[in-house]
């Protein structure tokens, strides 16, 4: 048992370093320039292992998409559970900042995903019976929600895509010019969320 343990630690120690370093390549030279052998010479393995761990450059980048959605979506559920009293218009204008904010956190591996082109950084858009609901669903649900209750217009169905990309849009732009380094980012977050809630409204 222990010697198992061990070996996972050690596994997952050597995602990671793949993945930092994949991550250092990427913001320094683009997607494109990413290899697994610049990877295996920037970490000091022969390219034979990191082939060990990931068949190739686009797994590599859905395991780091795999790691912000999954903050992204628990920071959610997070602030979710702690403001369950609020009502649901409201949680869906925490959701579009705490989404905004993780990406923000997170901003290398959350230029790396989004450079990329992946779609992945909310969960698959289809999935099999035994994968849990994506976070493009959850979102969904939670306008559902507030359509039913008569707070939001008829809405479309590709409406949590929409948003999304809205919100990754703003999150970029704002890693891009450093907005969030200015004194008044959380006025400008809160305003950007609350012009998105407005659009939605009946």
């Amino acid at each position: 048992m222990v010697v198992k343990k061990r070996r996972e630690k050690e596994k997952e120690y050597m995602r990671q370093l793949i993945l930092n370093s994949s991550v250092k390549i990427i913001i320094e030279k683009g997607y494109e320039k990413l290899s697994m052998r610049k990877i295996a010479n920037a970490i000091e393995y022969s390219p034979t292992t990191i082939y060990i761990y990931y068949r190739n450059k686009a797994e590599i980048v859905e395991d780091i998409s795999r790691q912000i959605y999954e903050k992204i979506v628990g920071n959610i559920e997070k602030i979710l559970r702690e403001n369950i009293e609020l009502s649901i218009d409201r949680k869906i204008k925490l959701s579009f900042e705490e989404f905004i904010f993780s990406i923000v956190e997170n901003s290398e591996m959350s230029k790396v995903v989004i450079r990329s082109g992946t779609k992945a950084i909310l969960g698959p858009r289809e999935k099999s019976e035994t994968e849990e609901i994506s976070g493009i669903e959850k979102l969904y649900a939670l306008l559902l929600e507030a359509e039913k209750e008569n707070i939001f217009r008829k809405l479309d169905e590709n409406i949590s895509w929409m948003l999304i990309s809205s919100l990754i849009g703003f999150s970029m732009n704002a890693l891009e010019n450093q907005l969030y380094l200015n004194k008044n980012w959380r006025e400008l977050v809160d305003i950007y969320s609350d012009f998105l809630l407005r659009g939605l409204l009946n």
